[in-house]
């Protein structure tokens, strides 16, 4: 050990000798620190990034994994309208038209009256959640259809019987013949906290397989004037118009919510979605296919199997443009869509 006098001798011969000790130690310093801060910059930049990277990958995987079960839902209404009946030639220019008027000649010399029929086409979403057919959608999406087209991933179309419709609730079961199909698992929406990531997949505006992603912001909203059983989870995952029916999932890639009202007062997204919870999507679908629960259109007949969801191979990805199917009242504040 050196003493303090020893130390000084040192510094007086140096300076005697023309070499600067102190800086020849300040750039030693800087030499062996510059290594250090640079490794510790390197990894705080690298740590960042990775988990920027695994959170990629998780959504990935979850699109990969939900997509092809996710469906275009097309509900048809055949309507009918009286025509007008057209005029005979020879009346166009009688002199007693102006008196009696357009509407007493047609009844009484224009052509008989007909009746022409229309289709009315609303759009939404739905998802397999079993791979024999059966699928989840908003019950508000299918209310009132002639007729239900299910359009796959892979623009392979079916037409789809309604299993169960729950008004009180907005759930559907409709039923596809398939087999092998996709599907989706129903997650517990008990486990979910404020602050999870979510993703929403659905048609919206046409633009189908759409995958949006975005953090739970509430549970248990009520009192919102939609339904009569209310229990939405909030999200700000952007949802609109062609939504309906489409699953909110998990970063495991399970159905947490069905996705079926925004906020909004322009019809578009704000970042203010509801979704029902799978817990009680779970109930409605117990009870479609335990034959405790129809609806308008709605098929008594229970399945030949108790229901019991089954991974199906996933199949290719492809995509099939639907039109939006718009929910009155939806530009004015919350409402289906």
């Amino acid at each position: 050990m050196l003493s303090v006098n020893h130390l000084y001798l040192m510094k007086h011969r140096v300076r005697e000798t023309g070499f600067n000790w102190s800086k020849t130690a300040l750039v030693v310093g800087i030499l062996i620190i510059l290594p250090i801060l640079g490794s510790s910059f390197a990894l705080g930049q690298t740590v960042p990034n990775r988990g920027l990277r695994d959170l990629q990958e998780a959504f990935r995987a979850v699109a990969r994994t939900v997509k092809p079960a996710v469906v275009n839902v097309s509900a048809v209404k055949i309507a009918a309208r009286q025509t007008v009946p057209d005029l005979d030639p020879f009346f166009e220019n009688h002199p007693f038209r102006e008196f009696f008027g357009d509407e007493f000649f047609r009844q009484f010399f224009g052509a008989p009256r007909g009746t022409q029929r229309y289709r009315q086409q609303g759009l939404g979403s739905g998802f397999i959640i079993d791979p024999r057919g059966y699928i989840v959608t908003n019950r508000h999406v299918i209310a009132g259809a002639d007729e239900i087209q299910v359009t796959l991933e892979g623009k392979k179309k079916f037409k789809a019987t309604v299993v169960g419709a729950d008004p009180k609730t907005d759930v559907a079961v409709i039923k596809i013949d398939g087999r092998n199909l996709p599907s989706v698992k129903l997650g517990d929406s008990k486990t979910l906290e404020v602050g999870d990531w979510v993703l929403a997949v659905g048609n919206p505006f046409g633009l189908t397989q759409t995958v949006t992603a975005g953090i739970v912001s509430a549970k248990g909203r009520s009192d919102m004037g939609i339904l009569d059983f209310e229990d939405f989870i909030q999200t700000d995952a952007a949802i609109n118009q062609g939504n309906s029916g489409g699953p909110l999932v998990n970063i495991e890639g399970e159905v947490i919510g069905l996705n079926t009202a925004i906020y909004s007062k322009s019809g578009g997204s704000v970042g203010i979605g509801f979704a029902i919870p799978a817990n009680v999507i779970k109930k409605v679908v117990d009870a479609a296919l335990s034959k405790r629960l129809a609806g308008p259109g709605g098929n008594n007949n229970p399945p030949q199997r108790p229901f019991a969801p089954r991974k199906a191979p996933a199949p290719a990805r492809q995509g099939q443009p639907p039109q939006d199917r718009a929910f009155p009242g939806a530009s004015h504040g919350a409402g289906s869509i």
